[in-house]
């Protein structure tokens, strides 16, 4: 098997599903639109109940395939799991703030704000995807969410995508162009979820 990430840079998602390793066979299962495929790709990793990443993109695969209650279900035990990086636990509150909108249930759009405000300090600002969580609390101005980026072109794919994705969620009048802007980045955006959820409300 090639590089996966040469395989996601050229589109070769369809040899990309057949990968050994989860999250990639996922996340090319959810570029193909197979979302059952995807959410099983996930669970079935190794230690898939403790990786917010894969509790995150399961649950997108989930909200995608129309079964919204798995897909909160995922996204609210991602808010228990390990993650990398200092900011990356901000990414899952995040995800009840955008499924709590778009089911007009304000529940989750309060559990998710509260949990994004406990866990936000400035600094987190400069570390992705820190400026998510700012953004959607209003400490971080648009302008600067949205163009401030980085030098790493794999990084900034991911933040230029997921960036569009939040930014549509707020500005319903603008949604359609931003949801566009965050499927068109190519490359490593590939492992945002707001890429694939991006998709899924242009679909």
């Amino acid at each position: 098997m090639e590089d996966p990430k040469q395989l996601i840079e050229e589109g070769r998602f369809e040899e990309l599903a057949q990968e050994d390793h989860p999250l990639w066979r996922g996340l090319a299962l959810l570029e193909l639109k197979r979302w059952p495929q995807a959410a099983r790709a996930f669970e079935d990793a190794p230690d898939a109940g403790q990786s917010g990443t894969m509790l995150e993109l399961s649950g997108a695969a989930h909200w995608l395939a129309g079964e919204r209650d798995l897909a909160l279900e995922r996204w609210t035990a991602a808010l228990d799991a390990a993650y990398e990086g200092p900011a990356s636990p901000l990414k899952a509150p995040a995800l009840l703030v955008y499924a709590g909108t778009r089911m007009s249930d304000e529940r989750f759009v309060l559990r998710g704000t509260r949990l994004l405000r406990k866990g936000w300090r400035p600094k987190i600002q400069r570390i992705w995807p820190g400026p998510v969580a700012g953004y959607l609390l209003g400490e971080v101005e648009e302008k600067i969410f949205l163009e401030e980026g980085y030098s790493s072109p794999d990084l900034e794919a991911r933040r230029f995508a997921a960036a569009h994705f939040w930014v549509a969620l707020r500005r319903p009048e603008e949604a359609r162009q931003h949801y566009q802007a965050a499927v068109e980045a190519e490359g490593a955006s590939v492992l945002e979820v707001e890429h694939h959820l991006a998709h899924g409300e242009l679909g």
